[in-house]
């Protein structure tokens, strides 16, 4: 039996989990009519968050947002007290859909301790490789530290589980051979944090190197919240973010300010750089050919609002008049296309494939627009324009809760909130820069690195490889 959203509407609702998509699905039940009482999550605090079924009001039902792992969230909501006939589970979000929660099977359970006593047998191996760690897509950071990594050493691996398609030449993808290579692992070096049964159950024995991928403006889960984790070391660009932001998000031994092997590009020469999983140098030296480049990279929206208030005709004859030209890179989910796209019509705007490595085309760029991405920061080791264009901020803000820092301690350049500002700001930021001494007293404020990252840290993994 499934209900849609308007089947709520009047209704007493809680919803779980409290994040993001959580938060999401509460907006839209109350447009739709419904009441929401507050969100369950027994790892989170908030006026509004119920950890326990004793804490609650009284409901009609509890829905649980869309994610991999709704079933062990109505586990856990089960054992705080909730009752197994008031749990939903969104399976739809276009149009929003639910289906009654129900509890997993005898063969199921049978199944997961027959892997659990696998496992036991496969954590005899013994350990020793360094194996950088993706699941479906390796993201820039993993890529290009592997990419610096097995050119120098031996013993180096690049396990992607679940391949959609070859990022590197290199990488392992075999189901069996993944598996055996996690098993043996020694140092796992990743940059997402990855959910899956195995994995979690690996990285406990391991010495786990956690990328992440950016300095922060919105706030982040991390993994503060799972009791089994304790990372040896979290590497990012800031010394002032590994001592006040990062340590109440990610649990590690040792936090380091080796630097982002993605921002690599933007510190060298273009032969230099890591081209794979990213289009070639050829084809943006054709696509400048004497233009400026500008680069707009916006965040993902959780709401799914993700059309950008951008009047093409518009920008097109901007870019004509100002002899530029217009490269968009939007999130893999929106961009799973795998080559450039232009826009139609307009012969000075394309589309960046959002699963490729967009960063040797950034270091190029004259000017780079994005909203709350932490690619703002990464930019300012070009000592270029950054142009903000936050035209929903104020929405956003309730969709993703309280921001990591203050916005005077993220924004560096010019704001647009509409697209006529857009323009104007694009027009004076080719001009001439206009920030660059807010720029670099960002860059002192945070300490952030400068150099390259990849020599220091590859020194430092082949460390821990050699301890005991």
């Amino acid at each position: 039996m499934l209900r849609e959203a308007k089947d709520w509407q009047g209704q007493r609702l809680y919803i779980a989990p409290d994040n993001p998509s959580g938060r999401n699905l509460a907006l839209s039940l109350q447009q739709q009519g419904a009441t929401v009482l507050g969100m369950v999550d027994n790892l989170k605090q908030g006026l509004d968050v119920c950890n326990h079924a004793s804490q609650s009001k009284p409901h009609d039902a509890v829905l649980i947002a869309p994610s991999d792992f709704q079933q062990k969230i109505a586990e856990g909501m089960l054992k705080n007290g909730f009752v197994a006939k008031k749990i939903w589970c969104c399976t739809s979000l276009s149009p929003l859909q639910f289906k009654p929660y129900k509890a997993g099977s005898l063969i199921r359970k049978l199944k997961a301790l027959i892997n659990r006593c696998f496992a036991s047998l496969l954590d005899l191996l013994p350990k020793g490789p360094v194996v950088y760690y993706a699941e479906k897509y390796v993201d820039s950071n993993v890529l290009v530290a592997f990419d610096a990594h097995q050119k120098l050493h031996q013993g180096v691996y690049l396990v992607v589980k679940d391949a959609q398609r070859s990022f590197h030449p290199a990488q392992v993808d075999k189901p069996w051979l993944v598996r055996w290579l996690l098993q043996r692992a020694k140092v796992l070096v990743l940059d997402h944090e990855s959910t899956d049964p195995v994995f979690n159950h690996i990285r406990t024995q391991a010495k786990v190197v956690q990328l992440w991928h950016g300095l922060p403006f919105k706030h982040l889960a991390g993994n503060k919240h799972f009791a089994h984790i304790l990372d040896e070391a979290f590497v990012s660009s800031s010394s002032w973010f590994n001592q006040q932001i990062f340590p109440g998000m990610f649990k590690a031994k040792h936090y380091l300010d080796f630097g982002y092997p993605r921002n690599d590009a933007l510190l060298q020469a273009p032969v230099e750089r890591c081209w794979h999983n990213a289009l070639p140098l050829s084809q943006l030296q054709q696509l400048r050919a004497g233009k400026k480049l500008i680069v707009y990279m916006p965040t993902y929206r959780d709401n799914g609002q993700n059309e950008h208030p951008i009047h093409w005709a518009e920008l097109q004859q901007f870019l004509i008049e100002h002899n530029a030209v217009f490269v968009m890179k939007t999130h893999p989910f929106l961009a799973p296309f795998d080559e450039l796209l232009q826009q139609e019509g307009c012969d000075r705007i394309f589309h960046y494939p959002g699963r490729f490595n967009v960063y040797p085309w950034l270091a190029d760029a004259d000017l780079l627009i994005t909203d709350y991405s932490s690619v703002a920061f990464d930019f300012l080791l070009c000592h270029k324009p950054v142009l903000h264009f936050i035209y929903d901020i104020d929405q956003y803000a309730k969709v993703r809760g309280q921001f990591a820092i203050g916005k005077e301690d993220f924004i560096a350049g010019s704001e647009a909130e509409t697209f006529t500002q857009l323009l104007e700001q694009m027009a004076l930021d080719l001009e001439s820069d206009r920030f660059a001494l807010k720029r670099q007293a960002l860059q002192q404020k945070f300490s952030m690195v400068n150099t390259e990252a990849c020599p220091a840290l590859i020194v430092y993994l082949e460390q821990l490889k050699q301890q005991p």
